[in-house]
C-alpha cells in the first residue's frame, strides 16, 4: 500500500515581501527558524480563461495579451500610485473601480489592477484600493518576481518558529490541555483550572473563539468559506513547477476568491500531485461558494479521461468564523485580552498589529519582540566568561607560585644563615682548641 503525506493546514497565508510580518521576522531574528519560497506567478480568470497577471515592469512589456497603448497606460498608472506622498483627498466617497474608469483604463487593465494587483472588488473604496495597490507594488522585486512569499511546509510552521524562540528563553507550552474554568475576582483574572491544577498569571490572552460566553456579546457572526483540493496536475501547465496564486474575480452573486496551488517543492505534498487552497467570504455555504470555480477550472467528472483540466482526487469543504468582520462586543476583565484568530486577509499583518496592541497594554514599558541573539553570539559570551575565569585562575596560580617561591627562598636563606653560623661556631671552637693545646705545651 502506497501512503502519501500532505500538509493540509486549516488556514493558509501568503506574506508580502515587505509586509509587517516579514519585517518582524527579520528584525526579531526569528527568520532563522523559518524557510520561504517565492510565489512564482500570479494568475487571474479573465474572458473565460486563466491569464498571467503582469506584476513587474518586465512582465508588463513582455505580456503579449496587452497592447502597446495599454502597456503605457498601465505603467503610467502604477508609477503614479507608487508615490506615497500623493494626495488621496480626491478619492473620498468614490470606489476604486470608478477611480480606474476615470483614468480611461481599458476593461482588461481595470481587471488586472482591481481584482489581481489590489485584490479588491467593485465595492472597495478608492483610498483602500490605492493603499492595497501600493502594498503590492512596494513588495515587488525583494525576494522574487512577485510580491508574495509562502512558508515552506505550510502555515503551521510559523507558530512553531515563535515557539522555538520562546522555548530558548524559558517559555513553556502545554499542548492538548483542556481548560475547565477560570477564576475572576474584582474584575480581574486570577487563575486557570486545567485538569486538577490551578495556574495563576498576571495576564490571560485567549482566542475569541474559545472565550467564555460572558466575555463576548456576539450580535452577528460572519464566516469564511474554505476548500482544500488534491489534484493530479497544475491549473496551468508549464515546463517547471510553479507556486501559483490565482485571484478569481467576483462572478454574478459570488464573492472574489483567493486560491493558491502548491507543488512538491513547498514540502506540502508528494511529487506529481498538487495541493490547492481556496478561501472567500461565505455567501451561502462552502460547497456552493466554490462550485463555479471548480466547474470552470477543475475536472470533477472522473469518467471524462480526455479533459485537460486538473482532476480532483480529493476535496474538503469547511467554514471558519470571521470574528474580525463580525459584530462583536467584548466584556472582559482588566487583565484579559482576546485575539480574533484567522481572518479573510491573505497575510498575518493584522495579527502582528493586534499582538503589538495587546503587548503594549500588558507591558507598556517593554520593547515588542526585540532582536534575539544568534547562537554564535551566545557562545562568544560564554567563551568570554571562560576566558575571564581562566585569566583569574592563572592570576591566582601565579600569585600562589610567587608566594611559594618566596617561602622557599626565605627558607633557603634561613637555612644558609644557620649553616654559616654553625660553620663559624665550629671554626671558633677549633681555634680555641688549638690555642689551648699550645698553652698546655
Amino acid at each position: 500500500m502506497v501512503r502519501f503525506h500532505f500538509e493540509t493546514n486549516g488556514s493558509f497565508q501568503l506574506q508580502y515581501a515587505r509586509g509587517d510580518f516579514v519585517e518582524l521576522l527579520i528584525s526579531s531574528n526569528i527568520a532563522r527558524y523559518s524557510e520561504f519560497r517565492s510565489v512564482s506567478r500570479v494568475l487571474t480568470w479573465l474572458n473565460e480563461h486563466l491569464e498571467v497577471v503582469p506584476c513587474s515592469r518586465s512582465d508588463v512589456f513582455s505580456n503579449n495579451k496587452v497592447s502597446v497603448i495599454e502597456k503605457r497606460m498601465l505603467m503610467k498608472l502604477l508609477t503614479s500610485l507608487e508615490d506615497v506622498e500623493k494626495d488621496l483627498s480626491g478619492c473620498k466617497d468614490k470606489t476604486y473601480h470608478n477611480y480606474l474608469k476615470e483614468k480611461k483604463l481599458t476593461p482588461n487593465l481595470i481587471h488586472y489592477v482591481l481584482y489581481a494587483i489590489s485584490m479588491s472588488d467593485n465595492n472597495t473604496l478608492c483610498e483602500q484600493g490605492i493603499k492595497q495597490t501600493r502594498r503590492f507594488l512596494g513588495s515587488l522585486g525583494r525576494f522574487g518576481k512577485t510580491p508574495f512569499l509562502f512558508s515552506m511546509y505550510g502555515s503551521g510552521e510559523m507558530p512553531q518558529a515563535f515557539c522555538r524562540l520562546s522555548a530558548v528563553f524559558g517559555g513553556i507550552y502545554a499542548l492538548g490541555q483542556p481548560m475547565k474554568g477560570l477564576t475572576i475576582s474584582e474584575n480581574k483574572f486570577k487563575c486557570l483550572l486545567v485538569n486538577d491544577q490551578k495556574l495563576t498569571a498576571e495576564h490571560l490572552v485567549l482566542n475569541l473563539e474559545h472565550a467564555p460566553k460572558q466575555f463576548v456579546d456576539l450580535k452577528k457572526l460572519e464566516y469564511i468559506s474554505r476548500c482544500v483540493l488534491i489534484t493530479d496536475r497544475s491549473v496551468m501547465s508549464s515546463e517547471k513547477e510553479h507556486l501559483t496564486l490565482l485571484l478569481y474575480p467576483p462572478e454574478n452573486d459570488k464573492n472574489s476568491v483567493i486560491m493558491i496551488e502548491l507543488g512538491t517543492l513547498t514540502g506540502t505534498c508528494p511529487k506529481d500531485l498538487y495541493l490547492v487552497h481556496m478561501t472567500t467570504r461565505q455567501k451561502t455555504n462552502p460547497k456552493e461558494d466554490f462550485l463555479h470555480i471548480i466547474n470552470n477550472i477543475f475536472n470533477i467528472n472522473h469518467k471524462d479521461t480526455e479533459s485537460e483540466k486538473p482532476k480532483v482526487l480529493w476535496v474538503c469543504y469547511f467554514s471558519l468564523p470571521d470574528f474580525l468582520s463580525s459584530d462583536v462586543k467584548q466584556n472582559v476583565p482588566d487583565n484579559v485580552f482576546l485575539g480574533t484568530g484567522p481572518d479573510i486577509d491573505s497575510d498575518y499583518d493584522f495579527s502582528v498589529k493586534q499582538a503589538k496592541e495587546i503587548f503594549s497594554k500588558m507591558y507598556p514599558e517593554e520593547e515588542f519582540l526585540p532582536r534575539a541573539p544568534d547562537p554564535e553570539e551566545i557562545v562568544i559570551e560564554a567563551e568570554d566568561e571562560e576566558i575571564e575565569d581562566k585569566d583569574m585562575a592563572d592570576k591566582q596560580t601565579d600569585q600562589k607560585d610567587e608566594a611559594t617561591d618566596g617561602e622557599v627562598k626565605q627558607k633557603a636563606e634561613t637555612k644558609d644563615t644557620e649553616t654559616k653560623q654553625k660553620a663559624k661556631t665550629q671554626d671558633t671552637e677549633t681555634l680555641e682548641n688549638v690555642e689551648k693545646k699550645q698553652v698546655d705545651h
